[in-house]
């Protein structure tokens, strides 16, 4: 039976246009509930129905895009165990919409170029607007949410890439050319400056990716564009607080490393 639970933290999109004739399904035949011109369902969101006899939820993954003025909701062969009837109410996670409607990507790219060893090696004092990158740590861990980079100077906190608003670091994709066949990685380290002080700060991993080559057709790391890609991470950061990008050898070798970086955060749209 229906209970208040299916309701919570959902929000409603649609009704069901006729009944079902089948217990295996592949579409519903529904009426959008928004007059919006944006997509209310995208391609792998979990759409719930509550069916309006019974009070049943049945989950279905959608697998199209569903617009304003569409009139079907589509998905792969799902055998359910009740006719679904007209009427039926369709609810998507109202934190899901949310986040669709009031967040963007942001993107920063830029590059670096300096020889590759196994501690991490991060840009000089003009920060990302100096390719040429000089700055090397004492550190070498690559476990993101504990390692860290420690004692970090004024200088280098000072030009690190500071959020001006709280947002979410989704991560990084780089493309890698290094000057012998040797794998290079790339991480992320975020923190607040010592604002105001005059005092070394630690700053830990929020993304880490080493160069992949399995996709072929070669297996070499040298002098060929070669990726390294973390867009898996929800770290959030508060307004002040600064990314400091940096990249090592994974195999502690030499060789000029040149590198192109995209960082990817997410911001919520400002009302």
């Amino acid at each position: 039976m229906g209970n208040l639970s299916n309701y919570i933290h959902n929000e409603s999109i649609g009704v069901t246009s006729d009944n079902t004739t089948s217990l295996t399904l592949t579409f519903l035949n529904i009426i959008p509930s928004t007059t919006s011109t944006e997509t209310i369902i995208k391609s792998g969101d979990v759409v719930n129905v509550i069916c309006s006899d019974t009070g049943q939820l049945i989950s279905f993954t959608a697998n199209a895009d569903v617009n304003y003025n569409s009139t079907r909701l589509q998905f792969a062969s799902t055998t359910v165990n009740q006719i679904i009837l007209a009427g039926s109410v369709l609810l998507i996670n109202r934190e899901k919409k949310f986040d669709r409607t009031h967040s963007s990507l942001q993107y920063i790219t830029f590059s670096s170029q300096a020889a590759a060893g196994e501690l991490w090696k991060t840009f000089s004092s003009s920060g990302i607007s100096n390719h040429s990158w000089n700055t090397t740590m004492t550190d070498k861990g690559t476990t993101v949410g504990s390692s860290q980079i420690t004692s970090i100077s004024t200088a280098i906190q000072s030009v690190g890439i500071v959020v001006p608003f709280a947002c979410e670091l989704i991560g990084f994709r780089a493309t890698i050319y290094r000057v012998g066949n040797f794998q290079t990685a790339v991480g992320l380290f975020c923190g607040t400056p010592a604002y105001n002080d005059n005092a070394t700060q630690d700053f830990t991993l929020r993304a880490y990716a080493a160069a992949d080559n399995s996709a072929g057709p070669d297996s070499n790391y040298s002098q060929r564009p070669v990726k390294a890609e973390d867009l898996t991470r929800s770290h959030s950061l508060a307004a002040g607080d600064i990314i400091l990008p940096a990249f090592n050898s994974v195999t502690n070798d030499g060789g000029n490393a040149r590198i192109s970086y995209t960082i990817v955060l997410k911001t919520l749209k400002i009302l």
